[in-house]
């Protein structure tokens, strides 16, 4: 075994080659549907829809995910499904940090099964967000962060009175925290490839959400909340005392007194 990984390090292409074509071909494989398959005994994805609040709007997506199964079916089987997408990537990061750990060839096998997650080859490149598989990464990569950046966007989330900043905050501040905690590119461009891994499978949704606010659609931050299936509580917490919306009313009392 010693005389194999010898020879690979001495091959340093072979690695990463086969690092991303393990990283991405497991990445492809579709929990969503496969626990869809076995609770419901169906192999017909379609897409999940809804109302969206306060609009006679239809919110509709075709992104196979935790999220679509906790739509389709309920939060037991969209949690088991998180869980084994985080593993299906944080499995194969792992067994690369330990076996190349002076190199970052890990963090190559990470981004491209979150890719295989986001478009994955067995399935005409429908794939998900990549929200469980990017949590299963840095789990491997640097866990201690994911919970210093977790904690920093539920303080800038709470400041700016949005939902959305603390669940997916944490992300872009993962990039300003490799950058000082690693001081390696490597690491920055992990986080940066993973943002936008991300945010590009997001943009219809993003989209969608930007034209119902042009169209004069306002939305709460439990509206907010309850639809991202974070629950009514953050929201309406945020609604009553987030920063910016408790000093948005006292200047609206402010000048109505003036």
């Amino acid at each position: 075994m010693s005389d194999f990984i010898s020879m690979l390090h001495a091959n340093p292409w072979i690695i990463i080659a086969s690092g991303a074509v393990i990283g991405y071909l497991v990445g492809s494989i579709s929990v969503a549907r496969i626990v869809y398959s076995l609770a419901t005994g169906s192999h017909e994805y379609e897409p999940f829809s809804e109302p969206v609040p306060h609009t006679d709007k239809t919110f509709e997506s075709d992104l196979i995910s935790a999220t679509w199964v906790t739509k389709k079916l309920s939060r037991k089987y969209g949690c088991a499904t998180s869980i084994l997408d985080m593993a299906k990537v944080a499995v194969p990061t792992l067994v690369f940090r330990l076996l190349f750990p002076t190199q970052p060839y890990f963090l190559l096998v990470a981004l491209c099964g979150i890719a295989g997650h986001n478009y994955p080859i067995y399935y005409r490149f429908n794939g998900g967000r990549g929200e469980s598989p990017i949590l299963g990464a840095l789990l491997v990569t640097n866990w201690f962060g994911l919970l210093v950046t977790n904690a920093a966007a539920t303080i800038i989330g709470y400041v700016v009175g949005s939902v959305l900043v603390v669940r997916w905050g944490a992300y872009v501040l993962f990039i300003l925290w490799f950058w000082l905690y690693f001081n390696d590119w490597w690491y920055v461009a992990f986080a940066v490839g993973a943002n936008f891994l991300f945010w590009f499978s997001m943009r219809d949704d993003l989209k969608t959400f930007q034209e119902l606010k042009n169209q004069g659609h306002e939305f709460s931050q439990e509206d907010v909340s309850e639809f991202i299936m974070m629950g009514k509580t953050l929201g309406r917490f945020l609604d009553k005392y987030g920063l910016f919306h408790v000093v948005g009313r006292l200047l609206k009392k402010w000048q109505q007194g003036n």
